[in-house]
């Protein structure tokens, strides 16, 4: 405290005196400024006045010199005399007092100059007058000139110095009021800083006092607590070690208090631990004493279990002996009558601690367990414990103990203690009791010992030459055994070997699955990189087949349509490679369904009758299954296998004919088989493993005839064997080969076949000739006069394809009825050539025809473009309502038909005519994506409603008349198949066509899920849109008119506006690709509009700084430099194209890249190869809001 007052005073000193010492200096400056600005102000006065001087001096000399001229008189001249030596005078005073300024010294200078030529000619005048002489005007002009200049030289220095004098006299003012304040200043703050050190001091002064005080309270309260530690020291000495020192301050005696407590505590530990180590030994003792004697074994238990009991204050007790896998009661206390005789080892706690070997003790015991039994009732114990009893580490027994208290810990270690005495001693009684046994037993056989002594002699001699025979056979095992060593030996090196080996399996299966997941980024890369070229090669070669321009020849279309079709085959080799990937990764989804066998023959007919016709081979297909049989597999994989058999078949076929047989399987029936015959070049025998090679071919050289990618055998084996079936292959060169493809009936039977015996391949195979089951009519009826010759160009016309002549004749009648003319038909192969001449409104179609029948007969009309649009109404015996509606049919009718049943056919007919244009209902996530598939739909007369969720949907189709619905399964709706069910049982709409259009990986669950409600499912790829269009023709039976260039236009009534939305339009496109820039670049300005191009994304950004009235960008994702993501954050941040329309273009089509590429800044989505017809219809729809 001395120490801060002392410090205070320096301080407060101190800075007084330096205060002081400041406000002096600043005073001394302030008053020597003041008098430095005073003599500057009297010398700028000075200035003035000799300046003033000089021009009064010449004006005396002019006025001097006027009176003279006018008088002749010398007294007038006594001005002149002698104000030259004046004028000089104060001139040379004027440049005395400014030689620190240059530019008064110069004007000076000038003054000096100008007076000495004024004198000059005023003495001129002067001698001339005198001499008689004409003073003219031009003398005295002249000298005026020069009195001007004078007074203008004057005039200018007497201005600089007013502004100097101006100046100084300001700083002059500043310093006057500077100086007060200044002394005021450290006045005041000399007079603040007193009294505050003066209040420091005091309160300093004031705290000293205070703690002074405390000092001497605190010394009386240590006085204090110094006497109670030492009350509580003698107690402790006296044997008290639970007394404790209540000291909680943190000081020096607190910590000695503390420090007591522990020495107590510690005390108190030890005298507890001996007093218990002490109560132990006694019982250990007292225990030992009670099992002394020579006891059986229950009264040794009950004599153990009573003392224990005793001694550990236990209520209840009971003692289990052990025998094999069973504890029996031996001894209890206060025990309940109704306690269990034997418990099983491992059953309670007993059995428990029997199993584990260990201590167990209960606290919470359940009422139903245990009670302490007196005469009026009884009471449950707060405590039990069961400890097993050992012996040599085996469980001898269980001994049970509880009590209405809680045991000590010292108590426990007693039991643990003596469980193992209790154990030795039970096992000594029980070792007594078989010793008895053993003694009468061997009193028993002496005896008989006795008696067979003498046996026994005689056996002596036979056991000595035993004893001979058995030192030989020791040392032959002696042998053994040094042999089973070395044996034992080498086995240890081979087992070390083979964990070597082991270790390198195992690191070649992890380089094995590395080199597995390199393989599949390797493909998904390649995929990228071989999609983006070859989005190139469609849009273009596409561009070219059109030929909207008219400027190509045939012969350049036909090149066109080669690249076309050779960029879908590229594309499908791509697909055929991430096949291969997956089935070798193990993550190839099935889809399996019921599919029926005669739906797989004819996707075969018609698929390759037309290849067989052109190459003119033979096509027979054989299905040795009744109608309607199905199987239960993924359809899409099956068809995939037999359609590369059948084209490889067909490739490598020249003449003769392919065969494709479906048959039961003579190996399993269980099994169905699909042959796939040929008379072509045939494989040797040493190469028909190869050909199943991923990339290997028969004839692998480069000179080999046929081409292909060696895929198509190999993924078509991994595909059976995935299917739960196998390939074989029976073949000769020069005879033809025969692939047999073995698939399980139902998906439970996917188990691989036995494999046949290796034998030499024979080419011939039995085949049976049965044709294939079909709706055939075995009689061809007389035809059926009708009204084709009557028909004009007018006449609106109905075709009936009916062979039941009376049936068809009502048909007639009725169709005669309604205003229709009619055409019939009564056998099947006529009904597609009479609809291409009458062009009817509509078809009436029987299932059951002669030479072809009702199947076939749809199939070629709905195959054909120009018949495809007649809406065909199916009559028929058999139950094919849901198959002939997807097939395209309008309706269903059972045979045989009433007149009622007439009117609705012919309703329902009228209706889909009527209908005019179609509506679909769009069910589309993305508003954007639904109306440019709306816009491009409208283009085809076909009208549409939009719904952003399914519930929405369902209310339009309730209220609204939508014959066909575009269902994106996109949409996170977690009922979405609920309400397809509903929209199924809504009556209604049951029998509404539905199009799943999804670019979703949808799992094989929700596709087989999907298939139970929707008619047809599109995945969104390059050619989307015209799937979807062709899917949409399919069902609402639309002409397609526009793709015909034939007779009938097409109504359009958007196009034309529609085209004017991206006329003059300006589009940036951003793609490393040039190919990629040419392609759309090409398919845009087909819509007249202006296109600007960037390699990358840095480019990008400088060509929107450069073109800022671009209406729309589209942006290639992957880019080098700078990405798409990056240039299309770098474009929001400025506010310019904040909303600029930003479209994302990708070849990754995966997972979570429309969320990222629309995260990033993108307005909407697509990927590679784009679907011009959805990019045009896109454009439309994000361009649209700018011609409003």
């Amino acid at each position: 405290m001395k120490t801060n007052v002392t410090r205070n005073l320096q301080i407060g000193f101190g800075l007084s005196l330096l205060l002081l010492i400041i406000s002096s200096i600043a005073s001394y400056v302030s008053i020597n400024n003041l008098l430095t600005s005073s003599d500057l102000v009297e010398h700028s006065h000075q200035v003035v006045r000799s300046l003033d001087n000089i021009i009064s001096t010449m004006k005396d000399a002019e006025t001097g010199q006027r009176g003279f001229l006018l008088t002749q008189r010398d007294e007038f001249l006594q001005p002149y005399e002698g104000a030259y030596n004046k004028a000089l005078t104060e001139a040379n005073k004027v440049q005395n007092l400014t030689p620190d300024n240059l530019v008064q010294q110069e004007n000076i200078r000038h003054v000096k100059d100008i007076l000495l030529q004024r004198m000059s000619i005023l003495r001129q005048t002067i001698d001339k007058k005198r001499a008689g002489g004409v003073v003219t005007v031009e003398d005295l002009r002249k000298g005026k000139e020069y009195m001007d200049e004078l007074r203008r030289s004057i005039a200018s220095m007497e201005g600089a110095e007013q502004t100097l004098l101006k100046q100084r006299t300001e700083r002059l003012n500043q310093m006057s009021s500077f100086t007060p304040v200044v002394i005021v200043f450290a006045a005041i703050l000399s007079f603040a800083i007193s009294i505050f050190f003066y209040l420091k001091v005091t309160s300093d002064f004031n705290e000293r006092m205070r703690l002074q005080k405390a000092l001497e309270e605190k010394d009386e309260e240590t006085s204090h607590r110094i006497h109670v530690i030492q009350g509580i020291a003698e107690k402790i000495s006296n044997g008290d070690y639970e007394t404790r020192v209540a000291a909680t301050e943190q000081d020096v005696l607190g910590s000695l208090g503390g420090a007591l407590n522990r020495m107590a505590a510690s005390l108190q530990a030890s005298f507890t631990k001996i007093s218990d180590n002490e109560w132990l030994q006694t019982g250990i003792a007292q225990l030992n004493d009670r099992m002394v004697g020579e006891k059986d074994t229950p009264a040794l238990a009950a004599d153990i279990l009573d003392f224990i009991a005793e001694y550990t204050k236990s209520h209840v007790g009971a003692l289990y002996i052990c025998d094999k896998d069973r504890l029996y009661l031996q001894a209890g206390y206060a025990l309940s009558p109704d306690a269990r005789k034997e418990i099983a080892v491992g059953e309670g706690i007993l059995g428990q601690a029997a199993l584990t070997g260990k201590l167990i003790t209960l606290t919470d015991i359940d009422p139903d367990y245990i009670s302490v039994n007196y005469a009026s009732g009884g009471l449950k114990p707060k405590n039990v414990i069961a400890v097993p009893i050992f012996h040599d580490r085996s469980v001898r027994g269980v001994l049970e103990l509880a009590t209405l208290n809680v045991y000590a810990q010292r108590k426990f270690d007693f039991l643990n203690t003596v469980s193992g005495n209790i154990g030795i001693a039970l096992q000594s009684a029980e070792n007594r009791r078989r010793l008895q046994e053993l003694l009468e037993e061997t009193q028993s056989q002496a005896e008989e010992l006795q008696a067979q002594h003498s046996e026994l002699e005689n056996l002596n001699t036979e056991l000595e030459a035993h004893t001979q025979r058995l030192q030989t056979s020791e040392e032959e095992l002696r042998v053994q055994q040094e042999e089973l060593q070395q044996t034992n030996q080498e086995l240890e090196e081979r087992n070390r070997i083979i964990n070597e080996r082991n270790s390198e399996i195992q690191r070649k299966a992890e380089e094995l699955e590395q080199s597995t997941r390199y393989k599949s980024e390797f493909m998904a890369n390649m995929s990228h990189e071989l999609r983006t070229p070859l989005n190139s090669i469609l849009l273009l070669s596409r561009y070219l087949y059109e030929n909207n321009e008219k400027n190509l020849s045939d012969e350049q279309v036909e090149s066109a349509k080669v690249i076309l079709n050779s960029g879908n085959g590229l594309l499908d080799l791509i697909d055929e490679l991430l096949d291969l990937s997956k089935i070798e990764a193990g993550k190839m989804d099935l889809e399996y369904e019921h599919i029926g066998l005669a739906e797989i023959e004819n996707d075969m007919r018609s698929l390759f009758s037309p290849i067989a016709r052109e190459k003119q081979i033979e096509l027979v297909i054989q299905n040795n299954y009744k109608q309607g049989e199905t199987i239960e597999t993924d359809k899409m994989r099956l068809e995939q296998i037999i359609k590369n058999l059948l084209s490889n078949a067909l490739k490598f076929t020249t003449e003769g004919s392919v065969q494709l047989r479906i048959s039961e399987s003579e190996i399993d029936p269980s099994f169905i088989k699909f042959s796939v015959k040929d008379t072509g070049v045939g494989i040797p025998k040493d190469k028909q493993e190869l050909v199943f090679e991923a990339f290997k071919q028969a004839d692998g050289s480069t000179k080999r005839k046929y081409g292909g990618t060696g895929l198509g055998l190999s993924i078509s084996r991994e595909l059976s064997r995935l299917l739960g079936g196998d390939i074989r292959l029976e073949s000769e060169p020069g005879k033809g080969s025969n692939f047999m493809v073995y698939i399980p009936k139902n998906r439970e039977v996917a188990i691989p076949l036995p494999q046949p015996e290796k034998e030499p391949v024979t080419q011939q195979a039995e085949e049976s000739q049965e044709e294939r089951v079909r709706h055939i009519a075995p009689v061809i009826p007389k035809d059926v006069e009708d009204d084709r010759a009557n028909i004009s160009a007018d006449d609106k016309v109905i075709l009936i394809v009916e062979d039941d002549t009376p049936f068809a004749k009502a048909l007639l009648n009725f169709t005669h009825q309604r205003g229709y003319k009619g055409v019939v038909a009564v056998r099947g192969d006529l009904g597609l050539e009479l609809a291409q001449k009458y062009r009817p409104l509509a078809i009436l179609l029987d299932l059951q025809l002669p030479v072809k029948d009702g199947w076939e007969v749809m199939e070629e009309l709905k195959s054909n473009p120009a018949t495809r649009h007649i809406p065909v109404h199916i009559m028929s015996s058999m139950e094919a309502k849901k198959e002939s509606r997807l097939r395209g049919a309008v309706d269903f009718i059972n045979k045989p038909v009433a007149v009622e049943q007439m009117k609705d056919i012919f309703a329902k007919l009228e209706d889909a005519l009527s209908r005019n244009p179609k509506k679909v209902l769009i069910v589309e996530e993305n508003p954007k994506h639904a109306q440019a598939l709306a816009y491009f739909l409208q283009t085809f007369n076909v009208s549409s409603a939009v719904s952003s969720s399914l519930p929405e949907g369902v209310d339009m189709l309730k209220n609204k008349e939508v014959d066909c619905v575009i269902l994106d399964m996109g949409i996170p709706d977690k009922n979405a198949y609920e309400t397809l069910e509903i929209v199924k049982q809504n009556q209604g709409l049951e029998n509404l066509p539905i199009i799943v259009f999804t670019g979703k990986n949808l799992s094989s669950a929700e596709e087989g899920r999907i298939k139970q409600y929707a008619d047809s499912i599109v995945v969104k790829t390059a050619h989307s849109y015209q799937r979807i269009l062709d899917e949409v023709a399919l069902f609402l039976h639309l002409i397609e008119e526009n793709k015909q260039g034939g007779q009938a236009k097409p109504v359009l009534p958007l196009a034309t506006p529609l085209n004017e939305i991206l006329k003059d339009k300006t589009v940036l496109i951003a793609d490393d690709d040039v190919r990629n820039i040419f392609s759309l670049t090409k398919a845009l300005e087909k819509h007249k509009m202006n296109v600007i191009s960037a390699i990358d994304g840095r480019e990008a950004l400088q060509q929107l700084e450069q073109h800022p009235e671009t209406d729309i960008v589209l942006m290639d994702m992957m880019m080098p430099e700078m990405d798409g993501y990056e240039s299309t954050q770098r474009i929001r941040q400025n506010k310019k194209f904040k909303n600029l329309p930003v479209i994302a273009v990708t070849a990754k089509a995966m997972m979570g890249d429309r969320e990222k590429c629309i995260k990033a800044g993108a307005s909407d989505y697509i990927s590679k190869p784009v679907d011009v017809d959805q990019l045009i219809s896109l454009l439309r729809v994000w361009l649209y809001d700018k011609n409003i």
